[in-house]
């Protein structure tokens, strides 16, 4: 049965691995492991695949394999992150007037702007990152995305242990800790700031309005707690611009969520942990930023994965 391929949520494939994605669309297969350590692979053979996603901070370097997909006419969508935090949160992420200009490339080479959505995600709400800081940051923006999406996905920053320690701001407020999904950052850090509904009423409403002056409808990732309209980040809203055929085939899946309250369809995500470099400190992915550039350098453009194998 032929699958959407997420390339990824785990890592920035278009930013980092444009090669690798390249050589193993020609093989015709790419192999993986998953979050627990099993193998997996799946063919990305033109006739099994129904469509991809990809997930990004840059896809300038990815330009040769979205032509070569235009080429094949094989439809892709995004998912597109611009956050616009300084370098203590995000020490190698693209510059913001850099971000925005490939976003609005894309969008243009894309048969609609339904076919690419931006992350403002994680909201990480701080002594510097306050509601001003953020309603600022974010319209301005917003305002330069306008027309380019009519999408914009937010989520508050999780609470997950690699996180916190990374972070290390006493300021930052996370996600109010569930005593299930948090476990072990609720068992050691009892105390930790968090930023509950009541915190992020007042901002999220502001965002929202910005955010539909632009165009543009919020919605949260993940956060049912958040007073408003639930995202769903692989859909068929994605690519129904490519047509009624892949709709019908799309429609066919069934949602397959990635964690609690995700509505995403079924997908296969090619990516791997401790491959990103962007270094972002709120990342849960990546152990260390030392780890992901080690395995970076030891990353073969033509082998069958993107992390040699342990």
């Amino acid at each position: 049965m032929a699958v959407i391929i997420s390339a990824s949520r785990r890592t920035d494939i278009p930013r980092y691995y444009a090669e690798f994605f390249s050589e193993r669309r020609s093989a015709g297969q790419v192999e993986f492991r998953n979050a627990f350590g099993g193998m997996g692979s799946v063919s990305l053979r033109d006739e099994d695949v129904l469509a991809y996603l990809f997930w990004t901070r840059l896809a300038q370097p990815f330009a040769s394999n979205l032509q070569a997909l235009r080429d094949d006419g094989i439809p892709y969508a995004f998912q597109y992150t611009i956050t616009g935090y300084d370098t203590d949160l995000e020490p190698y992420t693209p510059g913001v007037s850099t971000a925005i200009d490939d976003f609005q490339r894309l969008s243009a080479q894309l048969p609609d702007p339904a076919c690419i959505q931006w992350r403002y995600d994680p909201i990480v709400i701080s002594g510097t990152c306050h509601r001003a800081w953020h309603e600022a940051n974010f319209s301005a923006m917003a305002r330069q995305l306008q027309g380019a999406t009519r999408v914009v996905n937010v989520s508050v920053v999780e609470p997950y242990l690699k996180a916190i320690r990374r972070v290390d701001d006493p300021t930052v407020q996370f996600r109010p800790l569930d005593p299930k999904k948090h476990r072990a950052a609720a068992k050691r850090h009892p105390g930790l700031p968090q930023a509950g509904p009541a915190a992020t009423a007042g901002l999220l409403e502001e965002l929202n309005a910005i955010a539909a002056a632009h165009g543009m409808q919020m919605r949260t990732c993940c956060n049912p707690e958040l007073s408003l309209p639930a995202s769903q980040c692989c859909s068929l809203e994605l690519f129904t611009p490519y047509g009624d055929s892949l709709q019908t085939r799309l429609g066919e899946l069934p949602k397959a969520p990635t964690r609690e309250s995700c509505r995403c369809l079924r997908s296969v995500d090619i990516g791997m942990d401790n491959t990103c470099v962007a270094g972002c400190r709120y990342c849960y992915v990546v152990t260390s930023h030392e780890t992901a550039v080690k395995n970076l350098r030891r990353h073969d453009p033509k082998g069958s994965m993107l992390r040699p194998d342990l």
